[in-house]
């Protein structure tokens, strides 16, 4: 008995010993306070990024891009926004904005507007970190591309040439049209308006349409003049028309060129031919083409021709009156009357031969 109870006290002796190594080397801590640093109570978490384009210009885009944190708990501190712009042609960094937000509290929800200027050309991956504390905690990707269809701000306006539709009557037909005012004999006065209609939402201004004869065969501009467009309101059309002088019986090409504060925003063409000879149907970019018009249609009549020939020359005796036309039908002059004379060769050899046999 007395050595099952010296074993006891000695078993509890050893218990709390081991309870006392292990408090003292803190394998067992009491949980901590509310200000314990391992504890993260607060959480800034990333909800959305919104993308758009602000300032356009001919080589790059200013990207105006909003990110959304959501806040929960207590207070975050040293909270950053990092935006990194990559080529996914080329793999390369090209732009980077960070912007500090400092310090998250409340239950809200936050925007942290950031601009990044990125090349109008190529595609772009457009990467959101959120840091805390210099840690990235969370992050998105975004695919940016077709920039280069926005218009730049010196272009930027709603004055178009006028486009009469795909279908209908009037499909294809040009925002240019002219009139001959008036003719000497060497010159001719053409009278060129063109269409333009304000497909914005706001009044067009300061604005210069220039209208050109440029002469088709040479591209020799023959004549050109400037006319003012102002004062244009969303979805009405203007009409400016210049007078053209240029030397007459030729085929021009009128060029229509648009101009906002010196810089090219639009430009149409149409055609202008004052060749006597030309027809409607004639192609504006062929050019003038003479010939002998009488052969084509003999040409046509090689096959049946030659051969009605060759029979009328083998079976009749008026060998002078078909080889004219002979002639013209295979195109090849003195092919007729060659083969008239053959034929008329093997019809009469046997009449030698048979009178000779007789004498």
């Amino acid at each position: 008995m007395n050595r099952e109870y010296a074993l006891g006290v000695a078993a509890v002796v050893v218990a709390v010993a081991a309870l006392t190594t292990l408090a003292l080397s803190g394998a067992i801590a009491a949980p901590e306070t509310e200000t314990g640093a391992s504890v993260e109570r607060g959480h800034a978490s990333l909800q959305e990024v919104t993308i758009a384009a602000d300032e356009v210009s001919g080589e790059t885009v200013t990207l105006e891009v909003d990110t959304f944190l959501e806040h929960r708990g207590d207070p975050v501190e040293n909270v950053t926004v990092v935006h990194r712009v990559t080529d996914t042609d080329t793999g390369l960094v090209t732009a980077t904005a960070e912007q500090p937000i400092g310090r998250l509290a409340g239950e809200n929800e936050t925007a942290v507007p950031a601009t990044i200027g990125v090349p109008r050309a190529g595609q772009h991956r457009i990467e959101t970190f959120v840091l805390v504390d210099g840690t990235r905690r969370e992050s998105t990707t975004h695919r940016v591309s077709g920039l280069e269809s926005l218009t730049p701000a010196y272009a930027d306006t709603g004055l178009e040439f006028h486009r009469f539709g795909d279908d209908g009557s009037l499909a294809g037909v040009p925002a240019i049209e002219y009139s001959v005012k008036s003719t000497n004999g060497e010159t001719a006065t053409l009278e060129v308006t063109s269409y333009l209609t304000n497909a914005g939402d706001g009044e067009t201004d300061s604005l210069e349409v220039e209208l050109k004869a440029r002469q088709a065969g040479s591209n020799i501009v023959a004549d050109a003049e400037r006319v003012s467009v102002s004062n244009v309101d969303p979805g009405e059309t203007a009409t400016p028309t210049a007078e053209l002088e240029v030397p007459d019986e030729y085929r021009y090409n009128l060029d229509a060129i648009l101009w906002l504060d010196g810089t090219i925003v639009a430009t149409d063409r149409a055609g202008a031919d004052l060749r006597p000879n030309s027809t409607a149907g004639d192609s504006p970019d062929s050019e003038l083409e003479t010939g002998d018009f009488d052969e084509e249609p003999s040409i046509e009549q090689t096959d049946d021709s030659s051969s009605d020939g060759m029979a009328d020359a083998g079976g009749a005796d008026d060998g002078g009156g078909t080889d004219g036309a002979e002639d013209s039908a295979d195109g090849t002059p003195g092919f007729g009357s060659l083969a008239a004379a053959l034929a008329l060769g093997a019809t009469v050899a046997p009449l030698f031969a048979r009178t000779r046999d007789h004498n």
